[in-house]
């Protein structure tokens, strides 16, 4: 994947469709990295398959001979991705590579989006240096990280969007694609399910692919 790469906001009319349209996939090894929303919104409604098994189903349809393995781990903190989740990702040499971390920290306050993002740049970036397209998913709405600290988390909306922000930036520095799948048009932080997500990944790779800007 080459040239500069774009940040997209899932409208709401786009939710709810698990595919759109692939003609091809050129991917044969897709693997999915970060914590509990790398594992599937099961607290979500309309919980089922996780979004990444949909994607993965998604992308085996067009290409059956599609590797597909999901390292996210519910309670890893950013650091604890990169530190225990890295190495065996680039052992593994996916072309395709999910990021979904930063929830965790988020609940906490305050946030040290800083660093968040230094972290979120030693996972994106030795992926990206390995040749893999990468997408970046802001999928965390308030009520998927509430229950995790167990009472109401004051300003978790905007650290959310914040964390959504500064990781859509991130992958426009690192020529990475970015969904954030949890915004709404006036970009508050909203619940979504793993149908929703699912279908708007896919249809963020398949406008990737009509970019031309691809991996081969």
């Amino acid at each position: 994947m080459t040239g500069t790469s774009q940040k997209e906001t899932c409208k709401p009319d786009q939710r709810g469709k698990d595919t759109t349209s692939l003609d091809h996939v050129p991917w044969r090894r897709f693997i999915v990295l970060g914590d509990i929303g790398a594992r599937g919104l099961v607290s979500g409604r309309g919980a089922g398959t996780p979004w990444a098994d949909r994607v993965a189903e998604t992308l085996r349809s067009i290409r059956p001979d599609l590797a597909y393995l999901n390292l996210g781990r519910r309670g890893h903190t950013v650091a604890q991705v990169r530190a225990r989740q890295l190495a065996q990702a680039l052992a593994f040499r996916g072309d395709l590579a999910a990021v979904v971390a930063g929830g965790h920290e988020a609940l906490t306050d305050p946030f040290d989006v800083d660093a968040v993002e230094a972290e979120l740049h030693r996972i994106v970036g030795p992926l990206r240096d390995s040749g893999a397209d990468v997408i970046t998913v802001g999928l965390y709405g308030p009520r998927l990280l509430a229950p995790a600290a167990g009472q109401r988390c004051g300003g978790l909306q905007q650290r959310l969007r914040l964390l959504a922000e500064r990781t859509g930036e991130l992958a426009l520095k690192r020529g990475a694609v970015h969904v954030d799948v949890a915004a709404d048009h006036s970009g508050r932080r909203t619940d979504v399910d793993d149908r929703d997500v699912a279908g708007a990944v896919i249809s963020r790779l398949v406008s990737h692919l009509a970019s031309g800007r691809a991996a081969a």
